[in-house]
């Protein structure tokens, strides 16, 4: 036995060799509570208002944080996963290159294009120019939340999806290489190649999970790469180059 406050209180169990382990637990364990309760005299307890209390705390910063995180996961995602869809299509393209030549050879055309990509993406499923693969109705969110008018359910475009879930969608094509996006003032590019890294899912919005990327004579090239390209103020499929360059989606 010791005193505190000049009360009597049982000395906590802290050696007990011969005794079980759960013996030796229950044994401390109540010799705790006993110590606690000494100490002022009276049982130490919350009210039923100083719970509710907590609990509304508690989930006031639940909800301000939780999202916030839930976000910040879901975009550390999706640029890992941009990371690999354009290592993926890089090497195909360098391997069509070594074999037919630079693209002014061989890009005449969305078809053949597609054609020539779906050899080297192997295991990739073929969509053609159904829409079976795409988010319903075929149509992307810009940025800024409104709807983008460009299709890709259209049967104009060539579509596959790799075996991590990644759709690919092969744009305009033409072996001139005269193609611009509107903020480049020399056209320079062969045809247009865009991304959806997680498929059919949400969000289905440019700059999130839907990226775009250029073919040039001799290489693929992110989208937006240009001193004149402008992520923020675009509708979001040439924020390929900034998240790329910084390994985050910071808009």
């Amino acid at each position: 036995m010791f005193n505190i406050k000049n009360k009597s209180v049982p000395t906590p169990p802290y050696f007990f060799y011969k005794r079980s382990r759960q013996e030796n637990f229950r044994s401390f364990s109540s010799s705790i509570n006993n110590l606690l309760n000494h100490c002022d005299g009276k049982s130490n307890g919350f009210t039923l208002a100083e719970v509710l209390i907590t609990l509304v705390i508690i989930g006031v910063i639940a909800a301000i944080t939780v999202p916030t995180l839930i976000n910040k996961t879901n975009n550390q995602e999706y640029v890992s996963k941009l990371k690999k869809a354009y290592s993926t299509l890089a090497q195909a393209t360098n391997l069509i290159i070594a074999e037919e030549g630079p693209a002014t050879e061989w890009a005449t055309s969305r078809s053949n294009v597609f054609n020539l990509y779906q050899k080297k993406l192997v295991n990739a499923k073929v969509c053609g120019t159904s829409s079976e693969c795409l988010p319903q109705g075929g149509f992307y969110k810009k940025l800024n939340g409104d709807i983008d008018t460009y299709n890709v359910s259209s049967e104009a475009y060539h579509k596959l999806v790799l075996s991590d879930g990644v759709q690919i969608i092969f744009s305009d094509a033409t072996n001139l290489c005269n193609i611009n996006f509107g903020y480049t003032e020399n056209p320079q590019y062969c045809a247009k190649i865009f991304i959806d890294i997680n498929g059919a899912k949400k969000p289905n919005t440019m700059g999130r999970d839907y990226f775009g990327f250029a073919l040039k004579k001799n290489s693929l090239v992110p989208m937006g790469c240009e001193p004149s390209a402008n992520c923020e103020t675009s509708a979001g499929s040439i924020c390929t180059c900034k998240v790329l360059r910084e390994g985050a989606i910071n808009y």
